[in-house]
């Protein structure tokens, strides 16, 4: 009587896996939103500038707004804000309300004279808006066609790198590959699930660095699953 020889699983199968990292204009895909969100606004509400007379309105709010997120966006785009980082950074905004609070507790006064300091009158028409978000957009394609030509592919024998338009390409085999995870900058990883990964190779003794590589941990685990299971057939 013959035994019946159980089915593989096809999620146990060794899939290649594909890492492309993504220049750091993708961070600004925040700010290409709100570009959108207050071109629509400001096309919606009105077609021209307020005038001196009607002081602060509503439409200056969403101009701010708009200011506020694009300056955000820039220190992320330029700073790696790190866990112990961004804990001092919550740390010292919760102290300087606290302060803020107490003063105002003592003197009065505080909220209404940063209302009248952040009161600035900044106007920008819908047209402004929808030309500054097709430029962002036009980057972000430009950085997308970029990773299709420059990207790893992780295979069950080699590591095949993919440099440029040419198709250059190095390999390495992933018996010698070793990587490590590093999360650099928690708000790119709250935002993308964005990290890094720094491969190491035994046969030239090189080190490489992917940096803002999307859903690095989904990755990380198929790299663990890849080279885990070659470690084990090697052996």
């Amino acid at each position: 009587m013959s035994e019946t020889q159980p089915a593989p699983n096809p999620e146990l199968t060794v899939q290649p896996v594909v890492i492309r990292s993504w220049p750091k204009i993708i961070m600004m895909l925040p700010t290409l939103v709100m570009a959108i969100i207050c071109g629509i606004i400001t096309a919606m509400t009105r077609s021209e500038m307020p005038g001196a007379e009607e002081g602060f309105v509503a439409i200056h709010v969403v101009n701010l707004l708009f200011l506020l997120v694009l300056f955000v966006n820039l220190i992320l785009l330029l700073y790696d804000l790190s866990l112990r980082g961004f804990l001092i950074l919550v740390l010292t905004l919760i102290v300087i309300v606290l302060v803020l609070l107490l003063v105002d507790m003592k003197k009065g006064g505080v909220w209404e004279a940063l209302e009248k300091a952040f009161s600035l009158r900044v106007y920008a028409n819908a047209a402004f808006y929808f030309v500054f978000a097709l430029v962002l957009a036009i980057n972000l394609v430009v950085a997308w066609v970029i990773t299709r030509f420059h990207y790893w592919k992780v295979e069950r024998n080699e590591i095949i790198i993919h440099n440029g338009f040419m198709h250059e390409q190095q390999r390495h085999p992933t018996s010698s590959a070793r990587f490590r995870l590093q999360i650099d900058d928690v708000i790119e990883y709250g935002l993308f699930g964005a990290g890094t990964l720094v491969f190491t190779f035994a046969d030239d003794h090189s080190e490489h660095v992917l940096s803002t590589v999307l859903r690095v941990r989904s990755k990380a685990r198929q790299l663990d699953l890849l080279l885990g299971r070659i470690a084990v057939t090697d052996q």
